[in-house]
């Protein structure tokens, strides 16, 4: 449309709802936005509209459902031309109408105002052409809702998306009250995103209760991808540990792996005991208030008979029924946890976590069990202790941490002696890092994973038992982690993006770009004689290339060369097939020097 500006879908949501990763005030929800900065109008049928839209838009459509229907029909049987006509005859004669509703919602002449529709095309045009006709500031979305839909795809819809910041899982069994404890650090200032708020439904077959209807997928996937635009990748992000879906609304791919995972964070699992879970159950489904309230017992009845009765068994639902009757709540819960508490035994299991924080609740108030897990967060965060630390599989530890160490003399003597004999930094210096010995093995690789994330024809890392390695983390910084296969989870600096690690082995062993380590011109950075600076150099030689059968070029340079892995032995066991001279298993056969 002449004289209407279409934005790429950055600057469009930009331009509504302002830049990108400010992070949030202190105890607000990233999922509740402030009103847009523009009006921004969805032209779409209102049918489209309810299914899914850009949070913040309100919907001004230049179709009903049924014209829409009409003249989507026209365009495939008739032709471009015939659909047009038919179109104008529906929205001539309301162009009035759409005018007005624009100025109910308190747009004024001379206002800018975003309009979008599904594709960018004639609806959003049109509807563009007349309010800019009118004399209002008109901007459209290149490619419309269907690339807002990409862009949440490739916020959170993947499921090898990386997370926008460390992320911390908050889990424990049915009745220590997660929600509450993550609200509870949602006012002490932390990044929270509240996935079962968002698909209103508590999680569990009782879930529903007192709830409004839940969103569709594409909406809940829609607000999540939003709110995780708002993030400071500086701060971590807090989730509920929830399965693969909150109700019958599913959980956004990456999202999922997120909460799996907890790349660059930890799980923590709050314990309390059945007395005090019972008690909260009881006060959270069977309080006063929802016991007046119609129909409140026998809506529980149902949430037991339809969606608990092929787990517990006739006889176990009949049971639950009858102390429904009798008003026993407290038995009725208690049954409840039996089948709940094993269900989440095995979601647990199946946590990828590196890092796991138990934390005991005593008592069940939110706030008090918001400081504990803190407490215990500042207790094990950056220490440089021989345990895999938080979601990064190796010793790591912070300068603000060791600053406050040293008004502790006495834990600081507890700590063992670790003497580096490699050392280096991302591009930007947050991140650096130090290891101690000789690394297990050093290797090109030519797989595409490492080619995607690295940009070039094939990567060059030096692998460590995760006891070697020491991370240092300056306050403020953070990294990023994404898990791109099974154990294999690799992280960069979060500020300049630098590849930093990969943890492999659920974080038993460590693999380092070798750049962090030393130059290409084989000069170390260790300190000491040139004799050790020699002996770092050979140390750090690549040995042989890996997946020489993927690779992009031809290398020649007399090294090894694998058509696929050459892993390393199972940690700790000593399995692992035929050894090699520096004692790693060959797992695949060696690429003939005739195709090198």
């Amino acid at each position: 449309t002449k004289g209407v500006q279409a934005l790429e879908i950055n600057a469009f949501l930009e331009a509504m709802h302002g830049p990108a990763a400010v992070g949030i005030e202190h105890g607000e929800d990233p999922s509740v936005f402030r009103p847009t900065k523009l009006i921004t109008v969805d032209c779409r049928s209102p049918a489209e509209f309810e299914v899914g839209h850009i949070p913040g838009a309100i919907n001004i459509p230049l179709f009903t459902n049924e014209a829409r229907i009409e003249v989507g029909t026209c365009f495939k049987e008739k032709g471009r031309f015939d659909a047009i006509r038919l179109g104008l005859q529906h929205t001539g004669p309301s162009f009035c109408r759409l005018v007005d509703a624009l100025t109910s919602h308190g747009a004024e002449l001379g206002d800018s105002l975003l309009v979008y529709c599904w594709r960018g095309g004639m609806r959003s045009g049109s509807v563009a052409w007349l309010f800019s006709l009118c004399g209002f500031s008109v901007r459209t979305l290149q490619g419309g809702y269907r690339s807002y839909r990409r862009w949440c795809k490739e916020k959170v819809g993947n499921p090898h998306v990386v997370a926008p910041s460390s992320v911390m899982v908050l889990g424990g069994c049915t009745g220590v009250g997660k929600t509450a404890v993550l609200l509870e650090l949602r006012r002490r200032g932390e990044q929270v995103i509240d996935l079962e708020a968002l698909a209103n439904h508590r999680g569990s077959a009782f879930g529903s209760m007192g709830q409004a209807p839940q969103p569709t997928n594409e909406t809940y996937e829609n607000v999540i991808a939003l709110a995780v635009r708002r993030l400071n990748a500086q701060r971590p992000l807090w989730l509920e540990h929830e399965g693969s879906h909150v109700g019958k609304v599913l959980v956004p791919f990456g999202v999922h792996t997120w909460v799996r995972s907890a790349p660059g964070g930890c799980f923590v699992v709050l314990n309390m005991s059945r007395q005090l879970r019972v008690r909260r159950l009881v006060q959270d489904y069977c309080n006063e208030e929802n016991l007046q309230g119609e129909g409140w017992v026998d809506g529980l009845k149902v949430c037991i008979e339809c969606g608990l009765a092929k787990k517990l068994g006739g006889p176990r639902v009949k049971e639950a029924l009858q102390l429904l009757d009798e008003q026993k709540w407290a038995e009725v819960a208690d049954m409840m946890l039996s089948y709940y508490d094993k269900l989440y035994t095995r979601w647990v299991s199946e946590s990828q976590s590196l890092s796991k924080v138990m934390v005991d609740c005593p008592i069940e108030d939110a706030a008090n069990n918001a400081a504990l897990v803190l407490e215990a967060l500042a207790k094990g965060d950056g220490r440089l202790v021989p345990s895999i630390d938080s979601g990064t599989g190796n010793r790591s530890r912070s300068k603000a941490q060791a600053g406050a160490g040293a008004e502790e003399p006495q834990q600081e003597a507890e700590l063992p002696e670790f003497k580096a004999d490699f050392s280096g930094a991302c591009f930007c210096g947050e991140v650096k890092v130090a290891c101690a010995g000789e690394p297990r093995s050093v290797s090109y690789c030519h797989c595409s994973i490492c080619r995607r994330l690295s940009g070039a024809p094939f990567s060059c890392q030096a692998l460590f038992s995760a006891e070697q390695v020491v991370l240092e983390v300056e306050p403020g910084s953070g990294l990023q982690s994404v898990r791109t296969s099974k154990g294999v989870e690799r992280s960069r600096c979060a500020s300049c993006l630098s590849p930093v690690q990969a943890t492999l082995f659920g974080g038993k062993l460590v693999a380092l770009p070798l750049g962090l380590l030393t130059d290409w011109r084989g000069s170390a950075q260790t300190e000491g004689s040139e004799d050790a600076a020699a002996k770092a150099k050979d140390a750090l030689r690549p040995r042989h290339h890996l997946y020489y059968g993927s690779r992009v070029m031809d290398v020649r340079d007399g090294l090894p060369k694998f058509e696929g892995a050459y892993m390393a032995a199972k940690v700790g066991t000593g399995k692992g097939g035929p050894k090699g001279s520096d004692g790693i298993s060959q797992k695949t056969g060696m690429v003939p020097e005739t195709e090198w």
